[in-house]
């Protein structure tokens, strides 16, 4: 038997708005379905639409992106269609991104601990201490040596496969 879907992307599709106020098609079609379990892998030369693709899953497209067609159901859940107080529910806890380069995801004055304590903060844990304890628990599971030390470092001083666990 199958594992129910995860994810299911139909027809999506994502225009811009040009500066002279033509629209600028950047994803068009795309339909897949993830079931829980399973790793997908978006491949495609630069500039295919592979970020953008992304970040219209997660509600996050920039400027003037929109979605114009398509459904993305996460266990059932449109978030296409989805209001922002759903959408927060969802991103982070449910749904969300690795950027390929997280340089520009991480804030360079803050240390990793810390990044990750915010997540958990606007995720609704306000418990300053459960979050500083669950940010090194993070630390650990995702394979960074001496995690109690390494949380108080900042990112310039990580691996670029470490800063994109964090």
């Amino acid at each position: 038997m199958t594992a129910p879907e995860l994810l299911e992307v139909r027809d999506l599709g994502v225009e811009f708005t040009a500066p002279d106020g033509s629209p600028l098609r950047a994803v068009r079609g795309v339909s897949f379905t993830l079931r829980r379990g399973e790793t997908l892998a978006v491949v495609g030369e630069s500039g295919s639409g592979k970020s953008t693709t992304a970040l219209a899953l997660n509600r996050m497209l920039p400027g003037t992106g929109r979605i114009t067609t398509g459904t993305v159901r996460l266990d059932g859940r449109d978030l296409a269609a989805a209001d922002e107080a759903e959408l927060r529910a969802v991103r982070g806890a449910r749904i969300g991104m690795v950027f390929q380069d997280p340089m520009t995801a991480l804030n360079p004055v803050l240390t990793a601990g810390r990044h990750i304590e915010e997540a958990l903060r606007a995720h609704g844990n306000h418990d300053k201490a459960a979050r500083r304890a669950r940010a090194v628990e993070l630390l650990d599971r995702v394979g960074i040596p001496d995690p109690h030390r390494r949380a108080d470092d900042h990112p310039h001083q990580f691996s670029g496969g470490q800063r994109q666990r964090i």
